[in-house]
């Protein structure tokens, strides 16, 4: 997607400029491309959280077009978290003009979560994540 985000104390922020790859109607990027900067920077809280997790409900309130080769920043942050549950929300922006805002529930959920889909267990992950510097932010 190339998208670059950064952590900002509790917050995540990051910049995109979505190209004819990501294009739905001609000129416009796709509504599934602008969910998945949302959803990826939502996920990327995760590591603010400290908490491996995964989304369960992703809402997307399209405000106006997104149009191709136009520069988007991306903020998102937390807005509330109980046990398992954390709800957390974020914004597209083209300047200070809101292209989408997105809130979602992500739930909390164990590493072997991980560890199973690429097929290792959750020790060996750790272990080769200590080795090679390469683990996730939990």
């Amino acid at each position: 997607m190339g998208l670059r985000l950064w952590l900002d104390g509790e917050r995540v922020r990051g910049e995109v400029t979505l190209d004819r790859r990501h294009e739905g109607a001609p000129g416009f990027a796709h509504g599934g491309a602008v969910a998945t900067v949302l959803d990826d920077a939502l996920g990327t809280l995760l590591a603010v959280l400290r908490r491996p997790a995964v989304t369960a409900k992703l809402d997307v309130d399209y405000r106006r077009p997104a149009f191709l080769g136009r520069r988007f920043t991306v903020e998102t942050w937390v807005e509330r978290s109980d046990g398992r549950k954390l709800w957390l929300a974020g914004e597209m922006r083209e300047g200070e003009e809101l292209v989408a805002e997105a809130h979602a529930l992500f739930l909390a959920v164990s590493i072997e979560h991980f560890a199973e889909g690429i097929g290792e267990s959750a020790d060996r992950w750790r272990e080769r994540a200590e080795r090679t510097g390469m683990g996730l932010p939990w």
